[in-house]
């Protein structure tokens, strides 16, 4: 990287001192070169008048557009010349380099007009050619090229020098960030980047590291209370499975203490297959290769199989089902995922759902936004339990309180699939009135 930054200053400084060169040669080569012609074209008129005067014929008057007054001390006009029409104003026609490149000439061709003095005949056109060493003009322009190439040198070198000094300057905050996350691992995830020694560029990417390292650190979290809850559940059905079976084999039994040994070990057995099952649920559901395939289902029928399904624990509940929701509603969704949702729900509802209380199942689709919503009149949940009540094994003092054998994965495994349908799950809640679970999923919608 700080190669890269270094070339890139280099590249424009020298492209900029290049150009800037270029044009300043050229620019001064071709003033220097119009003062040369100028300076010739001088010249060849005022050898052309003194050849002339060097002869018998009378002296030649060259037209000039110049304009000149003539005063005396009064201040009287002595002599005022005519202006003269353009065409006869002297023009340079043609210049160039002549000659090997150690004693090139520089020629021009200067057409004039001009009459003999003091007849008053029509002027005629002449020309004139005149060549004049350029070994000076040469040897200034080298010095000029020589230089602007030693100053662009010059200037590229201490370019160098700034560009890669500027370079790790600058990716110095960047490289101590490096080792700052370099050294922070599952053990060390408190930790965070110090943003207040980074340039204002780079404080987005130091903020969104930190939330990075914080949601690390959040899932860390729940991990090991995830396994430290697990093996507590674990623990407690092992635990009474082992200690019956050591019972029962401490001394001999007829067949029917065997057979009640038996029966408590199968009662314990079974819950250690319903909570691995559970547990095996919670990963699937959570895994990214657990990819249920989108299809267009009938939302509302799969709403009246779960409710067909709940029916048994709700009659034992004494608990009424209201299914508040229309026939026909359409809509391509994860049917698994979406059963698993609505079973656990209404499961919750049900299960801390007073005597002779209701649930009330709702569900609408409105173009792209799927909306159910599952309503009881139950216990209620305390507010200091709705932050956590998503997360895997927890249960409130309610639920702690019952001997309903529920794990508290119910409502985990409800925000994962939520969560996999790209969906939010909002609760509210009060003590002593019920609770309301809202999930609203982004789905689409068929007829």
């Amino acid at each position: 990287m700080t190669r890269r930054i270094a070339l890139a200053i280099l590249f424009t400084v020298w492209t900029m001192l290049i150009a800037g060169g270029m044009i300043a040669y050229f620019t001064t080569r071709s003033i220097l070169l119009e003062d040369l012609d100028e300076s010739l074209k001088n010249s060849a008129l005022t050898q052309a008048v003194q050849s002339r005067e060097s002869t018998l014929d009378p002296p030649l008057h060259i037209l000039r557009g110049d304009r000149t007054v003539t005063r005396n001390e009064l201040n009287q006009t002595l002599a005022r010349p005519a202006t003269l029409p353009a065409q006869y104003e002297p023009r340079l026609i043609f210049a160039t380099f002549s000659g090997l490149a150690e004693h090139r000439l520089r020629t021009v061709t200067v057409r004039y007009f001009a009459m003999p003095s003091g007849s008053a005949v029509e002027p005629r056109p002449f020309t004139t050619t005149l060549s004049r060493s350029a070994v000076e003009f040469d040897a200034l322009m080298n010095r000029l090229a020589l230089t602007l190439t030693a100053f662009g040198l010059l200037a590229g070198l201490i370019t160098a020098g700034v560009a890669v000094l500027i370079s790790r300057s600058a990716l110095r905050p960047l490289a101590a960030t490096a080792e700052q996350v370099g050294s922070i691992d599952e053990r060390q995830l408190d930790r965070r980047i110090d943003a207040s020694a980074l340039p204002s560029e780079l404080l987005p990417m130091a903020n969104r590291l930190n939330e990075m390292l914080a949601r690390l650190q959040e899932a860390f979290a729940l991990r090991n209370r995830f396994l430290a809850d697990a093996s507590h559940e674990l623990r407690t059905p092992v635990a009474s499975l082992v200690t019956t079976l050591d019972v029962a084999l401490n001394r001999m039994r007829d067949a029917e203490a065997y057979r009640k040994v038996l029966e408590s070990c199968r009662t314990d057995a079974r819950q250690l297959r319903h909570l691995v099952e559970r547990l095996m649920e919670q990963v699937r559901s959570e895994s990214l290769s657990h990819d249920e395939p989108i299809r267009v289902i009938d939302v509302a029928a799969l709403l009246q199989e779960c409710c067909d399904h709940v029916q048994p624990l709700a009659d034992a509940k004494e608990v009424t089902i209201m299914r508040a929701f229309g026939e026909g509603i359409l809509c391509a969704v994860a049917p698994q995922r979406f059963r698993s949702i609505t079973i656990n729900l209404l499961g919750n509802a049900i299960e801390y759902n007073r005597p002779k209380g209701t649930v009330e199942l709702r569900c609408s689709c409105d173009g792209p936004r799927l909306q159910l919503t599952v309503r009881d009149t139950g216990i209620g949940i305390a507010p200091e339990h709705l932050p956590h009540l998503f997360e895997p094994f927890y249960r409130g003092d309610n639920a702690r309180q019952q001997e309903s054998g529920h794990l508290g994965l119910g409502l985990s495994l409800v925000q994962a699939h939520v969560k996999a349908m790209a969906g939010s799950c909002r609760v509210e809640s009060e003590l002593g009135k019920g609770t309301t679970f809202s999930v609203q999923l982004n789905v689409d919608s068929i007829g």
